[in-house]
């Protein structure tokens, strides 16, 4: 029998969130929300409100470990057998006085082969990554390491980009500054072509628009 998929929960979810900031939020400008982003939300807060409608069903696995490891997922829905990790993206200030991703590409290439290893044991429809931030900044690789080596505006690295289909490039060569939200590309599922791999299996879901203060990726 045929039972509603993780993305189909969680894009109703994404989308209530995305309602709830926008009313909360939608009178900022776009330095305030930038205040709001780093200083007074955290992965924690998207976490909470992405398992909410769970109820009593999910477990938040925030700091679990299993056999000595962090687990891979943040929430867990047992009777469901839904696992889902969470992401929050925002800046830090560096010791230079500008803002610095908050986390390396190192951990979401973590989040991202987990997600790719559970589809291959056919898991598909019941994990899923959730990447969550708001639309504050010109472009999200000022949140995310997109690009090769140092500086303060690197060439893409077109394979971290690959996971992200729902980014446009505004020219070629193609820095990280020329890569915008391809808004057309919002509300339908895409799939992941990732470099040296032939079939990934992995979907991905942007939400919102340009008005909308916060923005969803969930990849399934």
């Amino acid at each position: 029998m045929k039972t509603p998929s993780i993305s189909q929960y969680l894009l109703s979810t994404c989308l209530f969130t995305i309602d709830e900031l926008n009313e909360q939020y939608g009178d900022l400008s776009k330095e305030d929300l930038k205040l709001v982003a780093d200083q007074k939300f955290n992965e924690m807060d998207i976490t909470v409100r992405l398992g909410y409608p769970f109820k009593q069903m999910v477990h938040y696995t925030v700091g679990d470990k299993s056999k000595g490891s962090k687990v891979n997922h943040d929430l867990f829905v047992e009777s469901k057998d839904f696992k889902i990790e969470v992401k929050y993206l925002k800046n830090w200030k560096s010791s230079s006085g500008g803002n610095s991703s908050s986390k390396t590409w190192a951990e979401f290439q973590k989040d991202f082969d987990w997600l790719m290893e559970e589809m291959k044991k056919g898991y598909k429809h019941k994990r899923a990554f959730v990447i969550g931030w708001f639309n504050c900044v010109e472009s999200i690789s000022q949140y995310l390491q997109l690009g090769i080596g140092a500086g303060s505006k690197p060439k893409i690295n077109d394979e971290r980009v690959a996971y992200f289909p729902f980014l446009r490039k505004k020219k070629v060569p193609t820095y990280t500054a020329d890569l915008v939200y391809n808004y057309d590309r919002a509300y339908m599922e895409l799939s992941l072509d990732l470099i040296g791999e032939s079939n990934s299996n992995c979907n991905c879901l942007f939400l919102g628009s340009e008005k909308d203060v916060f923005h969803f990726a969930i990849f399934y």
